[in-house]
């Protein structure tokens, strides 16, 4: 879905108010590049609004968007490069603003914007957990068309695991918590993708206060998770029990938050996994991990 604007620009007084009075004296002098026109003399004289229109002839315009890597591993860093150029010279157009678009069917939605260097490129650096089509729009202005750029996808490949040495009961529990990890690679929803987010941080101490990406308290660790999924929560545990939908104990799901103590006065919280595990940065001392739901009494919210 995608819809384009165009304006037309007037002369403007010294007080920045443009003019549209018919009697005034002021000449479309932004107007420039056009001559041998007589007819139009009077009007560029009275009507500076009907001259803005009939003279108005901006240039075509070049967008193109291209990726590093075609197809990565999910959380693999992706160099993104944009380079906007005026059609017919190849000449670059410098400092202007591209956004990058997100394709999701008929759905897009912009994720950043870029400023176009001297050599009319542009460059962001992004981390995917999912198959991504990314395009590029330059809006345009009143003397460069606006131009949509060809769609690039980087396709996210399925990782893969090894399997261990020594059998026994520690592998039978290790066995036993890989399980609790959904299967599924991180795509199609919020909560799978927050699991994933959290996995990636296993082993990071607990420091009470912090909030990454070196380590981390349990609140903390939530909120850095979501905010790489454009979710804006709370610092502490309980105003993020605060904000969530809360579900009961036999609807929980991947992604869900699991939180312990009262609804006034929540002290832990912990991103359930399934299988009755949760990724969570304890206590002090303590790493980020996977552990078991240590109570029968918590309470579970969802984010949106």
């Amino acid at each position: 879905m995608s819809t384009a604007a165009f304006a037309a620009t007037v002369p403007s007084g010294v007080d920045g108010t443009a003019s549209l009075d018919a009697n005034s004296p002021t000449q479309s002098s932004v107007l420039t590049g056009h001559t041998g026109r007589a007819d139009l003399t009077t009007s560029r004289t009275i009507a500076p609004l009907a001259t803005a229109i009939a003279d108005h002839d901006p240039v075509f315009t070049n967008v193109s968007i291209a990726a590093d890597k075609s197809t990565v591993a999910p959380n693999t860093p992706v160099v993104l490069t944009v380079r906007a150029t005026e059609a017919d010279s190849g000449a670059p157009l410098a400092n202007q603003d591209v956004r990058i678009v997100v394709v999701n069917g008929p759905q897009w939605q912009t994720s950043t914007r870029l400023h176009t260097d001297a050599n009319g490129n542009a460059q962001i650096t992004a981390r995917l957990l999912s198959t991504t089509t990314i395009t590029a729009v330059f809006d345009g202005s009143s003397a460069l068309r606006p131009s949509l750029a060809g769609a690039a996808t980087v396709t996210i490949a399925s990782p893969t695991t090894s399997g261990g040495g020594a059998g026994g009961a520690g592998a039978g529990i290790a066995a036993g918590i890989d399980q609790a990890i959904p299967k599924i690679i991180p795509g199609s929803s919020i909560g799978e993708k927050a699991v994933y987010l959290a996995s990636l941080n296993k082993g990071k101490p607990y420091v009470w206060g912090a909030e990454g990406p070196y380590s981390f308290d349990c609140s903390g660790l939530v909120q850095y998770v979501f905010k790489q999924l454009g979710r804006s929560l709370p610092r502490t545990a309980q105003g993020q029990y605060n904000v969530s939908t809360k579900v009961p104990q036999a609807g929980k799901q991947p992604g869900d938050l699991i939180f312990y103590g009262t609804p006034g006065n929540i002290y832990h919280v912990g991103i359930y996994a399934g299988n009755g595990y949760m990724w969570a940065a304890p206590q002090t001392g303590g790493v980020v991990s996977l552990r078991p739901i240590y109570s029968s009494t918590y309470k579970v919210g969802r984010i949106h």
